[in-house]
């Protein structure tokens, strides 16, 4: 009985006493956040593992509290996909009541043990932590891809200029708590994948506007024609006698520097994105893998599916990011304003190319930069390099102002 107490029952997460039970099903209020850095910085594969093993029996796969044996477990194990009050509660609050399970109903055979005599504290703030993003990212697919932006600050939008939209101030999820274990990056020969995208956390950001599209051939020319006789600018090394290719005026450009690409967008009173600017616009609040949600799809992107190269800006719909960008994975990676660092707190990981020899590169592009065609070069959270004077056969960039 204790065993199937421990293995069926078992991390039935929140189902506590009757006083914690008030299911809200708000659907479109405030998306749950994890509040504190032990949540944070939770090891999200870890917890998978601990909720798969224990927790899915009753909560299910995706945190809806239909697993298998729920129907006989009372009371009702909670959905944390639709039980947003609950799940807006202090970590601290989620975490006594992991610790210390649930009073047992005498109707049932079936209810959730104290964790803390089975789980270690790790573990447990693990569990919590994907419990988080079970939430999370079930309430974004409800929504139909669209993010519920809660952490920020509500204000009277202001009118964009033309061509962006406007990332309101708040906080955001930046960087990631994925871990490489099945060792893909020595596989590939590649430094260890993930690590430098360390630690997750909380950021803040004040408002700023960001261009929906990336800036293309057509853009650029306009900004050369504009400065020739003043400033010598390289040309893209895919245009020919200074001519952009046929047909391609509206896809990005590419072979562009870091400076060059900060150039143009000083030109138009605007700037290359910070790291974090660009990761926000990229991924929302909610902390998702990729810009239209948490699960990959060669249908959203372009990253060597059916092309050999860019293709015109915005040709996928339904890649969007929760502010309405276009691109912001795959077409062409983005050059941004910051050195290849490592962020505060992941220090630990010793990269050889840490310093101010390379800039940030962000989305991941078609492929011209030699990448294995894999999911993770994709995601909102990866860090990619280059040297600033050089240019890319799949890097261009965006503007902020």
């Amino acid at each position: 009985m204790y065993k199937l107490k421990l293995q069926a029952a078992v991390c039935s997460m929140l189902v506590a006493n009757v006083s914690l039970l008030s299911v809200s099903q708000d659907a479109g209020a405030a998306p749950v956040q994890p509040q504190s850095q032990a949540a944070i910085t939770a090891d999200l594969a870890n917890g998978k593992v601990v909720y798969m093993k224990y927790c899915f029996y009753c909560h299910g796969k995706e945190g809806r509290g239909d697993g298998a044996i729920a129907i006989a477990v009372k009371p009702k194990p909670v959905n944390f996909v639709r039980d947003v009050e609950r799940m807006n509660r202090p970590d601290a609050e989620l975490m006594k009541i992991i610790d210390n399970g649930a009073v047992q109903n005498p109707d049932s055979r079936l209810y959730m043990p104290a964790w803390k005599e089975v789980l270690s504290e790790q573990e447990r703030w693990n569990v919590l932590g994907y419990i988080r993003e079970l939430a999370r990212t079930g309430r974004v697919k409800d929504a139909g891809g669209a993010a519920v932006v809660s952490t920020e600050k509500q204000q009277d939008t202001p009118s964009a200029p033309e061509g962006m939209v406007y990332i309101p101030e708040g906080d955001f999820i930046m960087g990631s708590a994925t871990v490489d274990v099945e060792a893909m990056g020595l596989r590939f020969g590649s430094e260890p994948y993930y690590k430098n995208e360390r630690p997750r956390r909380i950021i803040s950001l004040k408002g700023y506007y960001a261009d929906i599209y990336e800036v293309t051939n057509k853009d650029y020319k306009e900004f050369l024609d504009a400065v020739r006789g003043n400033v010598r600018i390289r040309l893209p090394t895919y245009w020919v006698n200074g001519q952009i290719p046929a047909d391609q005026e509206n896809f990005p450009v590419y072979t562009v520097h870091w400076y060059a690409a900060m150039s143009y967008c000083r030109f138009l009173g605007k700037r290359l994105p910070t790291e974090a600017e660009w990761e926000k616009a990229a991924r929302g609040t909610d902390g998702r893998e990729f810009p239209w949600g948490n699960e990959y799809s060669i249908k959203k992107l372009n990253n060597q599916s059916d092309f050999a190269g860019p293709i015109t800006v915005g040709s996928y719909e339904d890649g969007k990011s929760p502010y309405g960008l276009y691109d912001m994975s795959g077409n062409v990676s983005e050059w941004v304003d910051a050195w290849y660092k490592p962020y505060p707190g992941g220090e630990d990981y010793k990269d050889p190319k840490y310093g101010e020899e390379y800039k940030v590169v962000r989305g991941g592009g078609w492929g011209g930069m030699g990448h294995y065609n894999l999911a993770l070069y994709y995601t909102t959270s990866h860090r990619e390099k280059g040297k600033p004077l050089e240019g890319y056969q799949d890097v261009g960039f965006r503007c902020v102002k």
